[in-house]
């Protein structure tokens, strides 16, 4: 009963964020979309980057980091998702259902006429799930 509980948890916390696509959104955007349809992640001021400007989220529920990265004109240009594997299962089974195999841990998707490729990426400690414009 336990691991039923955890299962339907962790898709309440992880899947809403693998169904928003925020690639093409501005800033202000980006952040009423996550404050609205992910209210577990919140923004992560801690840290500076001077290499890439982006917008960091954090869940500490389900041991998730969230990057929206955004380009000089602050529209985000492509996100990437970091998470402990105890999320890899309900994870891959949610992007093999909203999005088309293209390979090993690949998806692709369109929208609007613009093509975009899902990445898995494992670790050794964590996977990360890349999202980007096709090129």
């Amino acid at each position: 009963m336990r691991k039923v509980f955890i299962v339907l948890l962790s898709m309440v916390f992880v899947s809403p964020l693998l169904s928003q696509h925020l690639i093409g959104l501005n800033r202000e955007e980006v952040i009423k979309e996550v404050k609205t349809n992910n209210r577990n992640f919140i923004i992560d001021n801690s840290s500076v980057n001077h290499t890439y400007k982006y917008l960091k989220y954090i869940d500490k529920n389900s041991e998730q980091t969230f990057l929206v990265f955004l380009s000089k004109n602050d529209i985000c240009t492509s996100t990437k998702l970091m998470s402990d594997y105890s999320n890899l299962d309900i994870l891959n089974k949610d992007l093999n259902r909203k999005y088309k195999k293209d390979g090993q841990d690949k998806w692709t998707y369109n929208l609007r006429g613009t093509a975009y490729v899902v990445k898995l990426k494992r670790e050794e400690w964590f996977f990360t799930i890349f999202t980007s414009k096709k090129e």
